[in-house]
């Protein structure tokens, strides 16, 4: 049924009013919807204090920016802006500002057809369209399980040519590019990922969700002025993971109080 309905694309549609009640899921998963509950309401006591200010914000009449969402068919998914659906359900408001990313299909979607899985195969084309990635290395196999990923490896790619071209003073194509980021950058952080067992640990993440997470804490932690590389980045990581790992259990146990939001569901 995905393969039918056949994902053509993307499109920035601008910037739109639109319906809280046609927002029915999170283009992030699982890691940013694995924050909130099916209404939208955050589900770890660690969330409060982002949610508050945010419904102080809303309260009190303060400038939000439009949350990013994907429109298809009718219906919205969240890319970015989870918190601000939440306060925004919870104040009983008809609709929301939205920077909209609108999906065509060939054909209309069925009732089986998973909209993340769709929406995921509509991003890996325009990655491998602007890449050429799968011509130049015929093997390289990324799948990301969250959704905006391919942009930030994109950026990658991007910024290793811009390097690349200063090396070596000349242009650089961007499928060279993309085999150069492949063989110099993906393969060591994935091999670290592989030769510590990560994906074992981390059900539900991708080799490809790690590298960018991986990379990601890299800087992060370069930029704090502690010990970095891919394995650091990854250490911490893992620390994150176990410790959230005990937060769900806790909460499942009833040690941990449930969020004030979740007392202003409707």
């Amino acid at each position: 049924m995905l393969r039918a309905a056949g994902p053509e694309g993307r499109a920035f549609a601008g910037v739109h009013e639109i319906p809280l009640d046609r927002v029915i899921g999170s283009a992030a998963a699982p890691a940013k919807s694995g924050d909130f509950d099916p209404g939208f309401l955050p589900v770890d006591r660690r969330m409060r204090d982002r949610w508050t200010r945010i419904y102080r914000a809303m309260v009190e009449g303060g400038e939000l920016p439009p949350i990013d969402v994907y429109k298809v068919g009718d219906n919205y998914y969240v890319i970015d802006g989870h918190h601000r659906v939440s306060v925004a359900r919870s104040l009983r408001r008809d609709s929301i500002n939205a920077h909209v990313v609108d999906v065509k299909t060939r054909a209309p979607l069925g009732p089986d057809v998973d909209p993340g899985a769709l929406l995921r195969a509509a991003e890996y084309a325009g990655f491998l369209e602007a890449t050429g990635l799968h011509l130049v290395r015929p093997d390289a196999r990324l799948e990301c399980s969250r959704l905006g990923r391919y942009d930030e490896i994109l950026g990658h790619i991007l910024g290793h040519s811009y390097f690349l071209g200063l090396e070596r003073n000349d242009a650089v194509s961007l499928p060279e590019a993309a085999a150069s980021w492949y063989d110099n950058v993906y393969l060591p952080v994935a091999d670290v990922i592989r030769r510590h067992g990560v994906l074992d640990q981390l059900p539900g993440w991708t080799e490809a969700d790690l590298y960018v997470e991986i990379t990601r804490r890299w800087l992060e932690l370069s930029q704090a002025g502690e010990p970095a590389g891919p394995d650091p980045a990854l250490h911490s990581l893992l620390d994150e993971a176990e410790k959230w790992r005990r937060r769900r259990r806790l909460i499942r146990l009833g040690g941990l109080t449930p969020p004030a939001a979740g007392r202003e569901r409707r």
